[in-house]
């Protein structure tokens, strides 16, 4: 199997993987642990598999998240450790788990969806519509980042769209909505505003939201 940086779900197998693999270490260790007699084991053992849960699990969750917390300031324990693999592990099963890097892009992108649905009612279409192109266009690019899909800065939407796709990021018929309504915003970047309406605009916006809600969450 190649080698991938795990963020999200870009190769859930792996990522499992990796976890099963330092649970066992972890296993290792506190039967080390046990058997020593005073509550020691080696440094080696113990660092190697502090450092890698703790690679692991800023990948997956970010830098600042409780688990990471949690073991740089616990005291050397391996137990310790294999419960905070042990609960991180069921939390990625569980959907609880995701890329702190996206959590906050969909956050700034849905104010941005907001400030084009006050222009939609101002009955501002174009300018809403140039606004929810450019959301899309942002989502795309960061979930081509999470599936380490190459995303060059002259790629259009329609482009990355296809590549995502060959990827498997999503289904065909996200791929054949994201072509249809990428072309309203297209349509008002290049100032042809008579071959869309308000009520386009809304759809579009409303589709974007969707797209946000079900791949940047």
């Amino acid at each position: 199997m190649s080698s991938v940086n795990p963020k999200l779900s870009k190769d859930r197998e792996a990522v499992l993987l990796k976890f099963k693999e330092l649970i066992d270490k972890a296993n290792t260790a506190c039967d080390a642990y046990e058997q020593s007699g005073d509550g020691t084991m080696r440094g080696d053992m113990y660092f190697e598999l502090r450092v890698s849960s703790i690679n692991l699990l800023s990948r997956l969750a970010s830098e600042d998240s409780i688990y990471v917390q949690e073991l740089r300031s616990m005291w050397p324990n391996p137990f310790s450790i294999k419960g905070v693999l042990e609960a991180a592990r069921l939390d990625y099963l569980q959907g609880f788990m995701a890329d702190h890097k996206l959590l906050i892009s969909a956050e700034v992108l849905t104010d941005l969806l907001v400030q084009a649905e006050v222009l939609l009612d101002h009955d501002y279409k174009d300018a809403a519509a140039v606004i929810v192109r450019a959301v899309l266009e942002n989502g795309i690019r960061k979930l081509c980042e999470s599936h380490e899909v190459e995303a060059a800065k002259r790629d259009t939407i329609q482009q990355l769209n296809e590549k995502l796709y060959k990827a498997n990021a999503y289904s065909a018929l996200w791929h054949k909505e994201i072509i249809a309504k990428a072309e309203i915003g297209n349509c008002a970047a290049h100032g042809r505003f008579d071959q869309y309406t308000k009520q386009d605009v809304i759809a579009f916006r409303d589709f974007v939201l969707r797209f946000l809600g079900e791949y940047l969450k």
